[in-house]
């Protein structure tokens, strides 16, 4: 009998990186920002990008002055740093994960709107461009519906046509000045692939107890694995830890399964950076076998509250100040 029950990260291996910044920070904002979405999430599946969060909120911090800064920079982690020091950070975490590899794709697009006639201050766009290589394009918001087709076009033609309809018509108005867009896209074969013919129905259980018939995916070979305790002496506090790198060894898929009947729930409130660094530097090279539920995940996330929830609250308020990108008052809807 199976539980159902995981925890899935898509990690880019630090290695990859020259910058000495600590990265942790951004690791730490999105443990942050995924126990808020569990919080309000109930039951339901959760898939985000914390890497596309990051950047979004980076193009927003170019734009902040005063308070509403010093508010986004400690929820961020990036107190302490060195003027503009995040927005280098971000730049080359950009940049090393944005490529178009032999054996993998992996796209990260940013782009700004404006409404027609008005005014942009020149420095902002400068840097949005220097860090983030957004596009700026001139809109009227007042045609929403035309205004939201042309952007899910974009957002399509940079996810390779897989995420559609990314905005409607009832996101803009006439009071609408601009819109900050990040669409990020990744495909890439495992390493070590499943094959079809090893597919079998098994069933699951899931927290309610109620059981549900799910295709498993199965094969047995040298995979990163480890098992860590959660601290207690319990039944069940021991969890497993499986790390599949995908093709080109830059990116890797973390798996992680509470064991012995035990709901992920209690495992959560663990999870920190600190921790996700012990997975990955802990795991050793065995033989496994492994078994992996074969799911499709799709969802629409409302993320201010969530970002309210880490502390990111003045940014959505009208005593915002968002002046270096306009002069004028402007927030986030």
């Amino acid at each position: 009998m199976f539980f159902l029950g995981l925890l899935l990260l898509l990690v880019l291996h630090s290695e990859a990186f020259s910058t000495s910044f600590p990265d942790e920070s951004i690791a730490e904002f999105s443990v942050n920002v995924y126990n808020q979405l569990r919080a309000t999430g109930e039951d339901e599946n959760i898939i985000f990008s914390p890497l596309g969060i990051a950047v979004a909120m980076g193009m927003v911090e170019v734009g902040a002055h005063g308070s509403t800064l010093k508010e986004i920079q400690h929820s961020m982690g990036y107190e302490g740093l060195k003027n503009g020091e995040e927005f280098a950070f971000l730049k080359d975490l950009s940049d090393m994960a944005t490529t178009e590899d032999s054996q993998y794709v992996m796209k990260l697009a940013n782009s700004l709107y404006v409404q027609s006639g008005y005014h942009i201050s020149n420095k902002f766009l400068q840097l949005l461009k220097k860090y983030f290589k957004a596009e700026v394009e001139v809109v009227d918001f007042s045609q929403n519906v035309a205004v939201a087709s042309y952007i899910n076009k974009w957002v399509e033609n940079h996810t390779n046509n897989m995420i559609k309809d990314f905005v409607s018509a009832r996101d803009f108005s006439a009071l609408t000045h601009l819109a900050i867009v990040n669409a990020i896209y990744f495909k890439g074969n495992w390493k070590s692939q499943f094959r079809p013919e090893n597919t079998r129905t098994f069933s699951f259980t899931k927290d309610d107890e109620s059981e549900v018939q799910i295709p498993m995916m199965y094969q047995q070979g040298e995979f990163y694995y480890g098992e860590f305790s959660d601290g207690s002496n319990e039944a069940g506090g021991i969890y497993q830890v499986l790390e599949i790198p995908y093709e080109g060894d830059e990116f890797s898929m973390m798996i992680v399964l509470s064991r012995q009947e035990v709901p992920l729930a209690t495992l959560e409130p663990l999870v920190k950076a600190q921790l996700i660094e012990e997975w990955a530097t802990s795991v050793k090279k065995q033989k496994v076998e492994v078994y992996l539920p074969r799911f499709t995940i799709e969802q629409e996330i409302d993320l201010k509250d969530a970002l309210k929830g880490v502390g990111i609250t003045e940014v959505f308020s009208q005593s915002a100040d968002l002046t270096a990108m306009s002069g004028k008052r402007l927030f986030v809807i």
